[in-house]
């Protein structure tokens, strides 16, 4: 598959799942629904103008943001690279977070480092796993999670549209051999996420000390200084 054609897939398809019509999205991004049609059927590549006023309109996460314009723009890439070791001063960073967090990376979800509320928060979650297998594999995310089934589902939408930011194809591969053996795993790889679900901003967890539900807001940060091939995923209780 070709950078457009991805590009254009994943349009095509977030529109639709957010039952807009081309017409809709036009009014709604500001954009011609006649360059609507040819980014979607990949004849015309789109600018970052365009590109930046369709994600908008149609709220897509940064991390697809980020992959979409790494297609367009390979040099700029941060997907795929190699994971490197958190520095002492990294990891004393995770740990001073009250409230749980993690270094992990995209897109395929690996586990590079956790602090002891998260671990405590997710059991089974280890460092040097794979997120997304846990997700779908282990039963306790089942019992921790209370909206695990829209969860895990995001979880591997995200996964099916940017694993091609990976550059070991035997990596994809794997992952996806070992999820197969979770029952929804086809199902969730090869449907839509609800559009109202795309942006996920709250989780509601289990509490592992009361057994009562809490509902977190999720934050996602991307490292600037120094740049990491991993990001930081935390969660604060929702006030």
């Amino acid at each position: 598959m070709t950078a457009l054609s991805e590009i254009a897939d994943y349009l095509r398809g977030r529109r639709e799942a957010a039952g807009l019509t081309r017409a809709e999205l036009s009014k709604r991004a500001g954009v011609s629904e006649a360059l609507i049609q040819k980014i979607e059927q990949g004849t015309r590549p789109p600018t970052a103008t365009a590109l930046g006023a369709l994600f908008t309109a149609l709220e897509v996460p940064v991390q697809v943001r980020e992959h979409a314009a790494t297609l367009l723009q390979p040099e700029l890439a941060s997907f795929g690279t190699e994971i490197t070791p958190p520095e002492p001063y990294e990891l004393d960073f995770l740990r001073s977070l009250p409230y749980p967090a993690c270094y992990q990376t995209m897109p395929a979800v690996d586990l590079v480092a956790a602090n002891d509320a998260y671990l405590k928060a997710f059991p089974g979650l280890e460092p040097g796993g794979v997120i997304l297998e846990w997700m779908m594999l282990d039963p306790r995310a089942r019992e921790v999670m209370a909206d695990w089934e829209s969860d895990a589902h995001l979880m591997a939408y995200g996964f099916r549209y940017l694993a091609s930011a990976i550059h070991s194809p035997e990596k994809i591969q794997a992952i996806i051999a070992r999820c197969s053996a979770a029952p929804e795993w086809d199902r969730f790889w090869n449907t839509e996420v609800a559009a109202d679900t795309i942006q996920r901003r709250v989780t509601r967890v289990l509490s592992p000390d009361t057994g009562e539900l809490i509902s977190y807001h999720i934050q996602v940060f991307k490292f600037e200084l120094p740049q990491r091939p991993w990001w930081i995923y935390s969660l604060v209780p929702v006030n």
